[in-house]
Protein backbone atom coordinates (compact mmCIF):
# COMPACT_ATOMS: atom_id res chain seq x y z
CA UNK A 1 0.00 0.00 0.00
CA UNK A 2 1.26 3.45 -0.85
CA UNK A 3 1.91 6.06 1.80
CA UNK A 4 0.49 9.56 1.73
CA UNK A 5 3.95 10.82 0.78
CA UNK A 6 4.01 8.48 -2.23
CA UNK A 7 0.62 9.77 -3.35
CA UNK A 8 1.67 13.40 -2.91
CA UNK A 9 4.84 12.81 -4.92
CA UNK A 10 2.85 11.27 -7.80
CA UNK A 11 -0.22 13.52 -7.65
CA UNK A 12 0.69 15.64 -10.67
CA UNK A 13 1.45 12.57 -12.77
CA UNK A 14 -1.94 11.11 -11.80
CA UNK A 15 -3.80 14.28 -12.74
CA UNK A 16 -1.91 14.61 -16.01
CA UNK A 17 -2.59 10.96 -16.90
CA UNK A 18 1.10 10.10 -16.99
CA UNK A 19 0.99 7.02 -14.73
CA UNK A 20 0.76 3.44 -15.82
CA UNK A 21 -2.57 1.74 -15.23
CA UNK A 22 -1.05 -0.18 -12.31
CA UNK A 23 0.36 2.92 -10.59
CA UNK A 24 -2.89 4.84 -11.10
CA UNK A 25 -4.83 1.92 -9.60
CA UNK A 26 -2.53 1.81 -6.58
CA UNK A 27 -3.10 5.52 -5.97
CA UNK A 28 -6.87 5.15 -6.41
CA UNK A 29 -6.87 2.34 -3.85
CA UNK A 30 -5.08 4.62 -1.41
CA UNK A 31 -7.55 7.43 -2.14
CA UNK A 32 -10.43 5.05 -1.36
CA UNK A 33 -9.29 4.90 2.27
CA UNK A 34 -7.51 8.23 2.81
CA UNK A 35 -9.63 11.36 3.14
CA UNK A 36 -6.59 13.64 3.42
CA UNK A 37 -5.07 12.50 0.14
CA UNK A 38 -8.47 12.59 -1.56
CA UNK A 39 -8.81 16.25 -0.53
CA UNK A 40 -5.24 16.97 -1.62
CA UNK A 41 -5.82 15.49 -5.09
CA UNK A 42 -9.10 17.41 -5.32
CA UNK A 43 -7.33 20.66 -4.49
CA UNK A 44 -4.66 19.95 -7.07
CA UNK A 45 -7.29 19.23 -9.72
CA UNK A 46 -9.11 22.46 -8.84
CA UNK A 47 -5.85 24.42 -9.05
CA UNK A 48 -5.06 22.83 -12.40
CA UNK A 49 -8.50 23.77 -13.70
CA UNK A 50 -8.24 27.36 -12.47
CA UNK A 51 -4.79 27.88 -13.96
CA UNK A 52 -6.02 26.43 -17.26
CA UNK A 53 -8.96 28.84 -17.30
CA UNK A 54 -6.69 31.78 -16.47
CA UNK A 55 -4.28 30.80 -19.21
CA UNK A 56 -7.16 30.44 -21.66
CA UNK A 57 -8.27 34.00 -20.90
CA UNK A 58 -4.81 35.49 -20.48
CA UNK A 59 -5.18 38.10 -23.24
CA UNK A 60 -7.75 39.96 -21.16
CA UNK A 61 -5.71 39.57 -18.01
CA UNK A 62 -2.50 40.71 -19.67
CA UNK A 63 -3.92 44.22 -20.10
CA UNK A 64 -4.68 44.35 -16.40
CA UNK A 65 -1.27 43.11 -15.28
CA UNK A 66 0.76 45.85 -13.68
CA UNK A 67 2.94 43.64 -11.52
CA UNK A 68 5.90 42.18 -13.44
CA UNK A 69 5.63 38.94 -11.48
CA UNK A 70 2.02 38.53 -12.59
CA UNK A 71 3.04 38.99 -16.23
CA UNK A 72 5.71 36.32 -15.72
CA UNK A 73 3.11 33.88 -14.37
CA UNK A 74 0.88 34.56 -17.37
CA UNK A 75 3.81 33.88 -19.67
CA UNK A 76 4.43 30.53 -17.94
CA UNK A 77 0.75 29.63 -18.25
CA UNK A 78 0.82 30.44 -21.98
CA UNK A 79 3.78 28.13 -22.49
CA UNK A 80 2.04 25.38 -20.51
CA UNK A 81 -1.11 25.76 -22.61
CA UNK A 82 0.87 25.55 -25.84
CA UNK A 83 2.46 22.27 -24.68
CA UNK A 84 -0.95 20.63 -24.12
Amino acid sequence: MLTCRNVANRASALIDGELSAWDALRIRLHLAICVGCTRFIGQMRATDHVTYEIAKNDDTLQHEAEDGRFAEVLSMLRRERQQR
